[in-house]
């Protein structure tokens, strides 16, 4: 018999708990607005919504106080980090913006997107709508420019830790 878990009235952690179970990227937003740089971490980046226009999407919480500045960028770095950036997703996902930049190095684009050096993918996006979704927004993107690294593997987040994507050998 498989233990269920009742979400009816569902407890946040119970919410979080269940949905760890399902592995995910990590990705990192990054702009310079009016002369800040400015990063947050999310694993909800959804890439493939739309190939024509290329879109891609992520689930913000409404509750971030870094959302609403990122927002206003004309244009935001989206960087598929790397495995190499296991020891530094902590700092980079810290509360203290002073702390996110001491763990990576920062490309910025001529339109001020950043994009984390050493990911495996990155993206030059802009937004193009917001959609509420219970306690979070899901903000739909249109990639303009991006480029990917052949020799790095993404970073995966399951069940609260770090992760390297290994190949099953066939």
């Amino acid at each position: 018999m498989v233990d269920v878990v009742d979400l009816v009235g569902h407890r946040e952690a119970s919410v979080r708990d269940l949905f760890a179970a399902y592995p995910s990227g990590v990705a990192a937003f990054g702009a310079t607005i009016d002369g800040a740089d400015v990063i947050m971490l999310a694993s909800s980046f959804t890439v493939g919504v739309s190939h024509e226009p290329p879109l891609c999407s992520v689930a913000i919480q409404k509750t971030s106080r870094t959302w609403p500045v990122l927002a206003r960028a004309s244009r935001i770095g989206v960087s598929v980090l790397s495995d190499a950036h296991a020891d530094s997703v902590k700092l980079l996902g810290s509360r203290d913006p002073g702390n996110r930049f001491r763990a990576v190095g920062l490309s910025r684009s001529t339109n001020d997107s950043l994009v984390v050096e050493g990911s495996a993918a990155w993206f030059e996006c802009r937004v193009v709508r917001e959609v509420d979704a219970g306690d979070h927004v899901v903000v739909l993107l249109e990639v303009l420019a991006g480029s990917r690294a052949e020799s790095a593997s993404p970073l995966v987040i399951h069940r609260g830790a770090c992760h390297r994507v290994a190949a099953i050998a066939s």
